[in-house]
């Protein structure tokens, strides 16, 4: 039998195979898959055979195209016939293998290359300092483990503009909103006040540094470790920028802003222990279209001296552990979470889903350098990222007078 019949057979067989199954005729559908492996092994057995013969003869040797066979089975009659090698290998660790400094063959090259190409062309240094793009997988695990510690990042809503992001908001009206009017009066003109969110972007920078000893590491290893390092410090700074970034080379943080409204309309301040009418003042100042989605955020030492403690006249608690919801507890109705980029005393509530924007003006990059004498490498990650609030009015913050770093 030649190729050509063998192919020829197996796919009839296939066919049959998948019809039978189509009707329901399992038992048959098992008895003609049986054949099509029985014809499969006695076309290994045949070429097999020729080879050698061929060899034995001084002959050049019979060269077979490589037929690899998947077992088969009633739930996968599709891709009988593939060649693992020709898959196409996944990004996340082609990158860590190149940041290794291993050669990648030509089917990673091309995918390395790929994923890049929009990079290349906004530099022209040396190759071994060009960033190359952090696969999605890694940034993935990265913001993972920093949305742990912040949650107020991991509410809110994230955005993926390139360049500048700005966002109309309304602020409000100023006059002529609906009224009572007499039947032959004239209603007065709406005079609405608008506003922008405007987004530019700050750049985020964080270098870890390898021995060249450390990486004999597989690429799982690497991936591992440098999600962890780039988490630890990259998630910190756009963490504590959401809650309370100072707007000066970084963003502007939700408790900034409320701070700095004239006459702090959004902010009570309470001294010593917090008690529950300071608790419900907070609320009152969260306009009523947020409240559905408001979050209670503050720093576990905040949340177990402060919150746990609050007791209504019979000493009852008014926090309930339970961590079901995504946080620690709950109180009058919302989730409490712990975050860690607020400061002890300080209690944030609010609705970061429809008021805090986040947005990845240019995607997350690593660039790396080897250093000679020290035998270490840096990797150098890199992005430009920026917060905002579209409205002040969804959030509230209840602060010790004194509020301690």
């Amino acid at each position: 039998m030649n190729k050509n019949e063998y192919l020829k057979q197996r796919a009839a067989l296939m066919e049959k195979s998948k019809n039978l199954l189509d009707s329901g005729k399992v038992d048959e559908a098992n008895a003609a898959m049986a054949e099509v492996e029985a014809l499969d092994s006695n076309f290994k057995e045949n070429a097999t055979a020729q080879a050698n013969l061929a060899a034995l003869g001084n002959n050049q040797p019979a060269i077979l195209n490589a037929v690899n066979l998947e077992p088969i089975n009633a739930t996968k009659l599709t891709s009988a016939v593939t060649n693992i090698q020709n898959e196409e290998p996944r990004y996340d660790h082609v990158w860590a293998k190149s940041l290794l400094g291993n050669t990648l063959d030509q089917n990673e090259q091309a995918v390395f290359d790929k994923e890049n190409q929009r990079f290349n062309a906004d530099f022209s240094h040396s190759t071994v300092n060009t960033p190359t793009l952090i696969p999605n997988t890694v940034v993935a695990g990265i913001w993972k483990i920093a949305e742990e510690q912040y949650p107020l990042l991991a509410d809110a809503r994230k955005f993926a503009i390139t360049g500048t992001l700005t966002i109309n908001k309304h602020d409000g009206i100023v006059s002529g909103d609906a009224q009572w009017v007499d039947e032959s009066a004239t209603a007065e003109d709406e005079q609405n006040k608008f506003g922008t969110l405007v987004l530019k972007g700050f750049e985020l920078n964080k270098v870890a540094t390898i021995t060249w000893k450390m990486k004999a590491m597989s690429e799982d290893d690497f991936i591992s470790f440098i999600q962890q390092e780039i988490a630890e410090r990259v998630g910190v700074a756009l963490g504590v920028g959401v809650v309370r970034g100072t707007g000066v080379k970084q963003p502007t943080g939700v408790v900034t802003e409320l701070l700095a409204e004239t006459d702090t309309p959004q902010v009570i301040n309470y001294t010593g222990q917090i008690k529950y009418t300071d608790t419900t003042n907070a609320l009152s100042k969260i306009h009523s279209s947020f409240m559905a989605k408001a979050v209670i955020y503050a720093n576990n030492s905040t949340i177990w001296t402060q919150l746990a403690n609050i007791v209504d006249a019979n000493g009852r608690p008014y926090f309930v552990p339970d961590t079901t919801a995504g946080g620690v507890g709950n109180m009058f109705g919302k989730i409490v979470k712990p975050e860690a980029g607020l400061l002890d005393g300080q209690v944030l509530i609010g609705d970061a889903a429809d008021t805090l924007v986040v947005n990845t003006n240019q995607a997350m990059t690593v660039a790396m350098e080897d250093h000679v004498k020290g035998r270490t490498t840096d990797y150098g990650a890199y992005a430009i990222m920026d917060a905002g609030l579209l409205s002040t009015k969804g959030f509230a913050l209840l602060q010790a007078s004194s509020p301690k770093a």
